[in-house]
Order: structure tokens, then sequence, then C-alpha cells
């Protein structure tokens, strides 16, 4: 066990600083001193010599080698919530300060979203970016809804993008745009012609993209497809709304999407769209964001530029 008393020439007792409680929330976040080194930007010896203040300041292992990686101690776990609230002010303070030029930044943003989502709002937001601001780079992320409201609090996510629910009072969001449900049938489908109604769509089978995610818009169409046409009728599960219309485009199935998602997939050979009869209320899609983070100028510049493309978007 370590001794407090990290003790200058001076005779002075030294304090950690943000670094140091930087290079702390990495290790407790990461749970490896080689994966917190490379995401500090530092070498393994400064990350173990801020490590090593700490020990003696706090009189505390804080971290115990072992098999699933660097474990905090009892310690350490309440060392953790102050730290990160403090870092988060800090750096929320920080890059006020500092301000936000796009034209010299080179700041990588995380956005986390659906495949579809990445599909929709990435090509737009690269191609502004590269006019507006060509330094800056973009990470795009899996969107978990049940971890949102922690990434963005964290910093480890800057924006998500998508249709969910409230992520809770600490997380803001920006509505974007609506976009109802239709369906995507393959061209010469032996019963759907122009149109279908409620008892038709009941009579086929369906594909549905199990996302996993209770959160998601999307999770109350298989729901609503076992309410009116029973289990039965969903003979097919994919993990990714990607995959489906290239089933439907080869088979009789009928595949219920937004109809941002049909309008891009219907370019598959064999593919047509008609109205959905199923009594579904449109999505309403948002970008959301950490209320801690709301003064980042760097994140409202993204912001500002998300709404400018995206807001009351119709287009695909």
């Amino acid at each position: 066990m370590a001794t407090r008393g990290a003790i200058h020439g001076d005779g002075a007792e030294r304090s950690p600083e943000l670094l140091h409680f930087r290079a702390f929330e990495a290790i407790y976040r990461l749970g490896s001193l080689t994966a917190a080194a490379e995401h500090l930007g530092l070498s393994q010896p400064a990350l173990s010599k801020s490590l090593a203040l700490l020990r003696r300041y706090y009189g505390d292992d804080l971290f115990i080698r072992g098999k699933q990686g660097m474990r905090p101690t009892a310690r350490a776990r309440l060392l953790a919530p102050p730290i990160a609230d403090m870092l988060r002010i800090a750096d929320g303070e920080l890059r006020a300060q500092a301000g936000f030029d796009p034209a010299s930044s080179k700041r990588v943003f995380r956005i986390s979203c659906s495949e579809v989502g990445a599909v929709h709002f990435m090509p737009r937001l690269v191609a502004r970016a590269a006019m507006l601001a060509p330094g800056l780079r973009f990470d795009v992320v899996p969107l978990l809804s049940q971890q949102t409201e922690s990434l963005l609090a964290n910093g480890e996510v800057d924006l998500a993008l998508g249709a969910y629910v409230d992520f809770g009072t600490r997380v803001q969001s920006q509505a974007l745009y609506e976009v109802s449900y239709v369906c995507l049938v393959r061209e010469g489908h032996p019963r759907i012609a122009d149109s279908m109604d409620l008892a038709a769509f009941c009579r086929e089978q369906h594909v549905v993209a199990s996302l996993r995610d209770s959160m998601h818009a999307y999770s109350r169409v298989e729901q609503t497809i076992i309410d009116v046409a029973g289990s039965a009728a969903i003979t097919l599960r994919v993990h990714s709304l990607l995959i489906a219309p290239y089933v439907v485009a080869e088979s009789d199935h009928i595949f219920t999407a937004t109809r941002h998602v049909a309008q891009r997939v219907a370019v598959i050979p064999g593919l047509r769209i008609v109205d959905c009869p199923l009594p579904l209320p449109p999505i309403v899609v948002r970008q959301y964001w950490h209320s801690s983070q709301a003064t980042d100028p760097a994140i409202a510049w993204l912001r500002s530029q998300i709404e400018s493309l995206f807001l009351g978007d119709l287009r695909t």
C-alpha cells in the first residue's frame, strides 16, 4: 500500500493536477494502462508516473492488475464520480474560453447513430465539413440507447442522432424532422398491386429488423405487426434494417420501414414502395447532447450544421 506524501525537492507535497485526474479517469474507464495512454496521447511511463502520484497522494493503490485488466479499488470507485464531474466542468469551461475555429480545427467528433442513420446523415455532413472545416474528422459509433446518457456525459460521444425515447433530464435534444412508415414489396408481387389494405397486409409474410433495442422507435413496428396479424406473420427476423430489403427483392415478404429508409434502398432492383396500412404514428428524428456539453462551442457548431442540413428534412 502506498503512503501519502509525494514530496517536491522544496519539501512541499505535490497535489494532483488536471492531467493526473485525466489519467485516473482513462484508466478507470478503459481498464488498461496501454489503452489509457493511447487515448490520452501519452507514453505509458508518463501515465504510470501520474498514477504513482495519485497513489501516494491518496494512500491507496487505486487500481490492481488482474485477469480482467486494471481493476479499481474501493477507494477508486468512491473517487470516480467526483473526478468525472470535475473533468466535465473543467472541459466545458476551458472549451468555452478557447472558442472554436472550424477552419483550423483538427478535432475528432464522435457521433452515435444507427447504420441507417449514418447512411442518411454522414454524406451531407462530411461534405459540409469539407467546405467549412477541412481538418475535422468523424468517428461514427453504434448507438446503444441504454448507454447513451453515460457516453454523452463522459464525453465518449459528442452527439447522438436517431429516434429514441427520452434519455432523461440531463440529455437535451432537438427535433429535426418527422418521417412516416411505408412498405417495401417486390415488383411483380402476386397479391399486392399499387395499394394494400390492412386485411391484405395481415395475410402476407413479413420480415422485420429486430434491433434488440426497446428504446428505438422502430421497435414498435414488430409489436404492431404481431398485434394486428399475429406472431406467425413474421417469418424472418434480421439484425439490420439494411438486410431486409434484399430479402424482399427476391421473395414475397413485406418489409415495413420509414420512408427515408425505403427511398434509400428502393434503388435495389426489383423493389417498390406502397403505403403502409398499419396504425403507426410518424417517428421524430432528433439530435441529442448532454447538458454538460451545452456550452462547448465545437459541439454547438456541429449541432448548428446538423440543424442547417436536416431541420425539416424530407430529402433522402
